[in-house]
């Protein structure tokens, strides 16, 4: 099921959703980019292309460099092993975007 057709058949659910996400990746003991970078790595355990799309570029929006990206993505790779990181396209463009701030 996509989140589009959810949010039609299940408005409030979504709406649940999108106020857990927000309250998750707000400033606390760790920053939004710290978590963001924590998601990047999450996102490659659990290789969702659309998640690591999402949370890498979250990522430069609040300052993360490339080289921060891709020790997030080592951590991910040291945990998992080398298929964290092979498994898609979307980790070179990623680490080869030129959005945003390098490292």
């Amino acid at each position: 099921m996509s989140l589009e057709l959810l949010a039609k058949q299940q408005p409030s659910v979504v709406t649940a959703l999108y106020k857990y996400k927000n309250e998750v990746f707000k400033e606390g003991a760790l920053t939004v980019k710290e978590k963001e970078l924590i998601a990047v790595g999450i996102s490659m355990l659990l290789k969702c292309d659309i998640c690591l799309e999402v949370h890498a570029e979250e990522a430069r929006k609040q300052g993360a460099t490339v080289d921060e990206l891709r020790e997030a993505m080592m951590v991910a790779m040291y945990l998992a092993g080398p298929t964290a990181v092979v498994w898609s396209p979307i980790i070179d463009k990623v680490l080869s975007t030129s959005k945003g701030p390098k490292g």
